[in-house]
């Protein structure tokens, strides 16, 4: 869906992850129930929660608000029924399964992971593949050497697009990136926000508030979500001020 495209931004939603002696990924406000199938009481503050890692595993929740609405339902049905889990509502003061907690702490916690390179095993030396050698007393075979195909005829290049007006406004590819695809700033916008500048920068601001009011609690690494999130909306303040101009 559109606003799906804030999923990975607000993705990148480190402000859910608290640190704790027995688990660095768990969240720092949620109760914890070891019983397998029980429920904690929806708080505001555990809504709120889970709508920022509904966003982080590439669900939009609406709002995030700590008001468990229709947009906040259907996002948790639809992780629900991905992940073999029973259908309930989320509601505010209501039950809310540990079950569905950890399935959603689990897989958010994988969206900020980073998985790490394979390499040979401790004490072996990384192997080089080489040519196979010719049994004793054959020689070796050259392959033989092919003729090159004449080359195609160069195709027309496409005729240069129009200038950018937005040039002068700055910004990180990196912080463009939602759920592992690249956007650009004006597919980020057209996805996001219906292509409206003003109604991006209105949202950002909102969801930046509220950002800084989790890092606050949570600090740590939740601060550089704050700052990234801050880059983008000077990058779009700065395309507002261009429109506006030119009106």
């Amino acid at each position: 869906m559109k606003k799906d495209v804030f999923t990975g931004l607000a993705v990148a939603a480190l402000l859910l992850f608290g640190v704790s002696a027995g688990n660095p990924w768990a969240l720092a406000a949620v109760p914890q129930e070891s019983a397998q199938g029980g429920t904690i009481p929806g708080t505001p503050e555990l809504i709120r929660q889970i709508q920022f890692m509904l966003q982080t595993v590439g669900i939009e929740p609406g709002p995030i608000d700590g008001n468990a609405q229709a947009l906040t339902n259907r996002a948790a049905h639809q992780f629900q029924l991905l992940n073999g889990l029973p259908i309930t509502d989320i509601t505010n003061g209501g039950p809310i399964s540990t079950d569905f907690l950890e399935a959603l702490r689990r897989q958010a916690a994988a969206k900020m992971g980073v998985m790490p390179t394979p390499g040979p095993p401790p004490g072996q030396a990384a192997v080089t593949p080489t040519a196979p050698t010719p049994p004793p007393g054959q020689a070796a075979v050259t392959p033989p050497t092919l003729t090159p195909a004449p080359p195609a005829a160069a195709p027309v290049p496409p005729p240069p697009p129009p200038p950018d007006r937005f040039a002068s406004c700055q910004f990180d590819p990196k912080d463009f990136v939602v759920g592992g695809k690249q956007y650009t700033p004006q597919s980020f916008l057209d996805e996001g926000f219906g292509g409206s500048t003003d109604r991006a920068v209105t949202n950002l601001q909102q969801r930046l508030t509220e950002a800084r009011n989790i890092a606050e609690k949570i600090g740590g690494t939740a601060l550089l979500e704050v700052q990234r999130q801050a880059r983008v909306l000077a990058y779009f303040q700065c395309r507002q001020t261009i429109e506006q101009a030119a009106k």
